[in-house]
């Protein structure tokens, strides 16, 4: 009977040790969790506070006003050119 017992409380034991284990590494990963939103947070307000680019039409040379751009785009989706909504008519109509 004294085996068995102690077989049970052993695997209880075991069982508690590894439990207790799982938490730690969860409560690692809740702390680093916290510190990548955190930096995801002030990489926002950095990127929200820089002056946004200048845009320039592709076909004219004059800035682009918010609003009246057209975006070329290549197949990976990278940025080719950008024109006025007059200059791209222009361009599509020759």
């Amino acid at each position: 009977m004294e085996v068995k017992e102690t077989r049970i409380e052993s695997d209880v034991a075991e069982r508690k040790e590894k439990v207790q284990v799982a938490l730690a590494r969860l409560q690692s990963l809740k702390c680093a969790v916290s510190e990548l939103r955190a930096e995801c947070e002030a990489l926002r307000k950095l990127r929200s506070e820089e002056p946004s680019e200048a845009l320039v039409c592709s076909k004219c040379g004059k800035l682009i006003k918010e609003g009246d751009e057209i975006t070329v785009k290549d197949n990976f989706g990278a940025v080719k050119s950008r024109y006025h909504g007059d200059c791209f008519k222009k361009i599509l109509s020759s």
